[in-house]
C-alpha cells in the first residue's frame, strides 16, 4: 500500500511540472488539451484551441507584414484565424499602400476572413506610403470609435503608436513596441499607461493592450507595464517560430477597466489550416474571457 502512494505522488509530480506554467491537463477552466512537452497541444475535434461556449477569444498577432517567409501568406493567417474561432485580432506590422505591398493589408485580411472590418493605424511613413498595426473583426461587431496614439519619438529611433478600437462591449489597443533600447522601451510604457489611466480610468467596459512589445516577461519594461496592466495571456515563448524560445508577445488587461474572467490562453504553434513557421516569424497569441 505504501508503495502504491509513493508511486502515485511521485507521478502527479510529474504531470505537474509537465504541465506549461502549471497548468493541469484536467483543470476545467482550460479550454486546450496540454500534450506532453516534445508534441505540444493536442488536437481535440477540428482545432488545437477549442474555444469553450460563451468564451470570448481575444488573439494578438505580428503577421511581419504577410510576406516574412512567403509571397503572401494573408489567406493562410484568415484561415488560421477561423480555425480557432477568434474574436478580435491585434495586429503588428502591417503594411498600407506603399512600394513594398500595394495594397492595405490589414482591409486585405478582412476580405479574406469574409467581410470582417477593419482599422488601421499607421504609425510612420514607409515607402511612398505607410506602415504600422491593426484590428480586425468580425462585421456583426459594433464598432463606435477608433483613433491612433502617437508616442513620443526618441532620437533617431522608428516612431511608435496604438490602433485603438472601441465597440460596444470592449476596447482593444494594439501596438508594437520599439526594440532599439531600454529606455525607449520604458518611455512607451509610460506613456501608454497615461493613455490609459487618462482615458479608460474606472471605465465601464474592460480595455486590453496587445502586441508585439519586444521585450521578455522579466524585463524592467513589462514590469513597469504591469503597475496599471494584468498580463492575461500565456508567458510561453512566441518567438523564433521555429522553435520559440522568448515571450514577447502579450495581451493585457487595464486594471482600471471593467474586470473580466480569463478563462484561458495559450501561445499557438500548430494549425490544421495552415503553417506557422511559414505564415510569420512569430507564433499568434490568444486569450479566452468572458466579457
Amino acid at each position: 500500500m505504501r508503495f502504491k502512494t509513493i508511486i502515485s505522488a511521485v507521478l502527479c509530480l510529474l504531470a505537474t511540472a509537465c504541465s506549461p506554467t502549471g497548468a493541469t491537463p484536467d483543470d476545467g477552466d482550460k479550454p486546450w488539451s496540454w500534450g506532453s512537452k516534445d508534441d505540444g497541444p493536442q488536437q481535440v475535434g477540428s482545432s488545437f484551441y477549442p474555444k469553450k461556449d460563451g468564451s470570448f477569444r481575444i488573439m494578438v498577432y505580428n503577421v511581419g507584414v504577410f510576406s516574412k517567409y512567403m509571397d503572401n501568406s494573408t489567406d493562410m493567417v484568415a484561415a488560421m484565424i477561423k480555425e480557432v474561432e477568434a474574436d478580435v485580432v491585434a495586429l503588428n506590422e502591417l503594411d498600407s499602400v506603399n512600394t513594398r505591398h500595394r495594397i492595405n493589408q490589414a482591409a486585405a485580411l478582412a476580405s479574406a476572413l469574409g467581410s470582417w472590418q477593419w482599422r488601421y493605424g499607421r504609425t510612420m511613413a514607409y515607402r511612398e506610403g505607410a506602415y504600422g498595426n491593426g484590428v480586425v473583426l468580425p462585421s456583426s461587431s459594433k464598432i463606435l470609435d477608433h483613433y491612433v496614439v502617437s508616442l513620443t519619438r526618441m532620437g533617431d529611433y522608428e516612431p511608435r503608436g496604438l490602433c485603438v478600437v472601441e465597440t460596444k462591449d470592449y476596447v482593444i489597443a494594439s501596438c508594437h513596441v520599439d526594440h532599439s533600447s531600454d529606455e525607449y522601451a520604458l518611455s512607451q510604457m509610460n506613456e501608454i499607461i497615461k493613455w490609459a489611466n487618462s482615458r479608460y480610468k474606472d471605465y465601464d467596459k474592460p480595455v486590453f493592450f496587445c502586441g508585439d512589445m519586444n521585450s521578455v516577461p522579466d524585463s524592467e519594461a513589462i514590469a513597469k507595464l504591469k503597475g496599471a496592466f494584468d498580463l492575461i495571456s500565456s508567458a510561453e515563448p512566441s518567438v523564433p517560430v521555429s522553435g520559440p524560445t522568448r515571450c514577447i508577445d502579450y495581451i493585457f488587461h487595464y486594471r482600471g477597466s471593467k474586470a473580466v474572467k480569463v478563462i484561458g490562453s495559450n501561445t499557438m504553434t500548430k494549425f490544421t489550416n495552415g503553417d506557422v513557421t511559414k505564415a510569420s516569424d512569430h507564433c499568434p497569441v490568444y486569450v479566452d474571457v468572458k466579457l
